[in-house]
């Protein structure tokens, strides 16, 4: 089976010639045979914009320029989250102290800007944990690749013989030059089909909309995604790119007009849907949005909606097709679900398979119901340069493909510009013409020719896609897919009672529940479909993104393959949950045109509590100063635990998340039940509790923990009992760090620190580096903690010492946000040190109080 695809950065690899390289992890799953649950069901999504495209009350998702992180994959201080139900944006930023940038409500997601000096990944881990998201990503960038020249080789625009371009009933002067038009069986496809009437959303760079080879094909209004508005007859190229002006030409450039060549659909309307203005690329989030835009159309509104007043009469959205040949490596959620969305409401998505070359993930090329596009050479075979794999579609030319191109002035409208260009890029959109050609054919007319009714689903599409494919010698390689694209047969099936007689795709969803409890969602399961139409063929979602245990989401498919598959699942990450995943492997048939709801049980092993039963006072669990113990809350439970303290001292009672997202409370009873002190935060971005206990006679005491959400049996979490001693005494100890790593350490002015004990200190100024030292016993399992008093000042980064050894036993920047917490079983009796400090980069450090605390399991 597939493995999960990582989450590698996502870049432009798909516009890439001939270079790069795509890598990512495995891992394998065992199948257990268990039984799943199927309830029909249906479902559908709006969003509501104003006139101009702009959703109300809010601003674009980044500027028509941006600041990159400085690793290059994401945007820098922008999170994108997906929302819980009935939360709100506002909601999810305040967790963060951040603020909405822009919001996507037909996919219930919203992007956020960062506080300044909170890293992407630590915002992800702070979200995790509040119960209030089902996913939370970096704003990936896929990037714009070098400019490379491109000219023909060895005559290939010869290729095409003059008796195929005198057949023709085009003008155009040099059709001899674009061999793919002949290649793909076009000039006979024509005599059926243009593709007149039908709409490609091209979603891509700018492009050349004045090209007198494209101008008359161009349909306005457009979207220009990162500026958030429409684009008009009179809004000006930008002079960004060049490659949205190719992929336009590939896919519908002027045929018939007595210049330059043709596009396949050379009729087709292009619906400009710009993605990026900078040269570093597009983000995921512009892109996204131009998706949704290129369904809902200007009024915002989801097509047959109330209200909706621009989707044309008798077609499923505002274009019929939307064209993307970006992408690159990584899994991202927001990518998943905008591209479902545009399947969902009917619209043919198709994307370029990746020019890396490799067989591994690729993004969107692997989305279940896009159609994904190789690239091949006018001797029928992959280029060099093309992706490969089981997940591929069919392949289409993408070598030496001759062009419109910017031309040098945009302002001459008598101007033209040609080029020959390489890339998956290019068979992307000769597909995407193709299935213009075939949505016109098999579409209903009007008494005038014009289109009635757009009668195929996405799925169909590219069942006659791949169906009447070129199969070279074989009927599926990993090179090709199904076939090189033939156009001609292509219509000719579409003109054959298609919507009747061509099998429908098949939309899945499944909510991955536990088997003991099915209200209990599993949280970020990753799903495979192994079969269908091949026994190859593998289809591939998650419930979430990222690496946090976001709550259950559902594990969707969008016009798949009918057919006989094994699912195979898994999840949660124990990493992240606790306990083990549950692993399924089962057999799911598929019906053609279905629409399934699966309700998908997975047996799990939760977190255990060995300190249950102690729900009374009576059953409290002992803890003394320096005791450190674990904790589960499922649904409804509350752990008591008893201690002994004496008056006038203050003890500091901590809790960790260990999995899950629980939203701990902290109360301290007496004798009673009385409650004497209660937290239900230690801050404002955490769901943990903390809290200072004066104690005002000598006696027993009881720390109550609660879950504030209800609970889960994921809700794992310790909690720490010390005794507040004091504060740190300046000098105390003297390092560099880089990042989590110190260097030229003193340990000579440690301050020490018992275990059981608690001091308050400060990171100040921010390359201030704190030391304290304990004595330790081998086999002593330590936890030292950290709390930050205010977030992100300081973002601690803590390691662990042994004396006489200069190489650090545990080293961690942080477990739950900015606070840091090590963990270590001492591997000898003798002196260890604590060495407390900011991350510290060339561009980042941050100073402010804190709480230390060392304890012992």
């Amino acid at each position: 089976m597939q493995p999960p695809l990582t989450r590698s950065p996502l870049t432009d690899s798909h516009r890439k010639t001939r270079k790069g390289s795509l890598r990512t992890s495995t891992r394998n799953l065992t199948g257990l045979s268990l039984a799943v649950t199927l309830v029909l069901a249906s479902c559908g999504q709006g969003t509501v914009t104003n006139s101009q495209g702009a959703i109300p009350g809010s601003q674009a998702g980044s500027a028509a320029s941006f600041v990159l992180d400085p690793t290059h994959a994401f945007v820098a201080g922008q999170l994108v989250v997906g929302l819980q139900d009935g939360r709100s944006a506002q909601d999810a930023a305040r967790l963060i102290g951040g603020q909405v940038l822009s919001e996507l409500p037909t996919l219930n997601a919203a992007v956020l800007s960062l506080p300044s000096g909170l890293p992407v990944a630590k915002a992800i881990r702070m979200m995790a944990s509040s119960g209030q998201l089902r996913y939370a990503e970096p704003n990936y960038l896929m990037s714009t690749p070098e400019r490379l020249s491109h000219t023909p080789q060895n005559g290939l625009d010869a290729s095409v013989s003059t008796q195929a371009v005198q057949d023709s009933v085009l003008n155009d002067p040099q059709l001899g030059k674009q061999w793919f038009l002949n290649n793909m069986g076009a000039y006979k496809a024509w005599e059926t089909a243009t593709g007149k009437g039908i709409r490609i959303g091209v979603a891509d760079e700018d492009i050349d909309r004045n090209h007198p080879d494209l101008k008359a094909n161009i349909s306005f209004p457009g979207f220009d995604a990162p500026n958030n508005k429409v684009i008009t007859a009179d809004t000006p190229y930008d002079g960004s790119g060049e490659h949205g002006t190719w992929v336009s030409g590939t896919a519908a450039a002027v045929g018939n007009n007595g210049i330059g060549g043709a596009g396949v659909a050379y009729q087709a309307s292009i619906v400009p849907l710009t993605i990026t203005h900078d040269p570093a690329g597009a983000s995921n989030v512009d892109s996204s949005r131009a998706f949704i835009w290129a369904v809902n159309g200007p009024d915002g509104i989801a097509p047959g909606a109330a209200g909706d007043t621009d989707t044309p009469a008798g077609h499923k959205g505002f274009v019929d097709i939307v064209n993307y040949s970006f992408g690159g490596t990584g899994y991202s959620q927001l990518s998943k679900e905008a591209i479902d969305y545009v399947l969902s409401k009917g619209v043919v998505f198709v994307t370029s398979a990746g020019n890396t070359p490799t067989t591994g993930p690729a993004s969107p090329a692997w989305t279940p119901g896009a159609i994904s596009v190789a690239a091949t050479t006018p001797r029928n075979v992959r280029t060099d340069f093309s992706n490969r794999g089981a997940h591929l579609s069919v392949a289409a030319p993408g070598q030496q493909v001759w062009v419109t191109a910017v031309r040098k002035d945009v302002t001459n409208p008598n101007e033209v510009n040609y080029e020959y260009v390489d890339g998956t890029s290019f068979a992307s959109p000769a597909t995407a013409g193709a299935a213009a050609l075939i949505l016109q054919a098999s579409a209903t007319k009007n008494p005038d020719g014009s289109i009635k009714a757009i009668t195929l689903t996405p799925g169909q599409v590219r069942h006659i896609l791949e169906d009447t494919a070129f199969k070279a010698g074989v009927n599926y390689n990993i090179d090709t897919g199904n076939g090189i694209v033939r156009a001609d047969a292509a219509v000719l099936r579409a003109t054959q009672n298609a919507a009747a007689t061509v099998e429908k795709g098949v939309n899945v969803s499944l909510k991955f529940v536990a088997d003991s409890d099915n209200t209990l969602g599993i949280p970020l399961v990753g799903a495979t479909l192994s079969g269908g139409k091949r026994p190859e063929q593998l289809l591939y979602a998650q419930s979430a993104a990222g690496d946090g245990a976001f709550a259950a989401g559902v594990v969707s498919f969008r016009e798949i393959d009918a057919g006989d598959y094994q699912l195979y699942a898994s999840g949660p990450r124990t990493v992240l949950a606790g306990g083990t995943p549950g692993l399924l492997g089962t057999t799911l048939s598929l019906a053609p045109g279905r629409a399934i709801n699966a309700t998908v049980p997975l047996t799990v092993t939760f977190p255990t509590d060995a300190s249950e039963p102690n729900d009374t006072l009576a059953t409290a669990t002992p803890i003394a100063y320096g005791n450190v113990k674990d904790g589960v809350l499922p649904s409804g439970d509350v752990d008591l635990f008893k201690f002994a303290a004496v008056q006038g001292e203050t003890a500091f009672i901590n809790t960790k998340t260990v999995s899950g997202a629980p939203n701990t409370n902290v109360q301290v009873l007496d004798a009673t039940g009385k409650v004497l002190a209660e937290n239900d935060n230690q801050r404002s971005d955490v769901l943990d509790a903390a809290l200072d206990f004066p104690v005002p006679a000598s006696g027993d005491y009881y720390i109550r923990v609660n879950d504030k959400t209800g609970g889960t049996p994921f809700n794992a979490y310790f909690v720490s009992l010390s005794r507040l001693v004091g504060k740190e005494s300046e000098p105390n100890g003297s390092a560099t760090v880089t990042g989590e790593k110190f260097g030229n350490i003193d340990f000579s002015k440690a301050n020490p620190l018992a275990i059981g004990q608690a001091l308050d200190a400060a990171i100040d100024p921010a390359n201030d580096v704190d030391i304290y030292t304990f004595t330790g016993v081998a086999g002593q399992n330590i936890v030292a903690d950290m709390n930050a008093v205010t977030t992100s000042k300081p973002d601690g980064v803590m390691s662990l010492y042994q004396a006489g050894n200069p190489v650090a036993l545990s080293a961690i920047d942080d477990t739950n946000t900015t606070d840091p917490t090590v963990e270590y079983s001492l591997p000898a009796n003798g002196t260890y040190y604590l060495v407390v400090a900011s991350y510290t980069t060339t561009t980042q450090a941050s100073s402010g109080p804190y709480r230390v605390s060392l304890n012992a399991r």
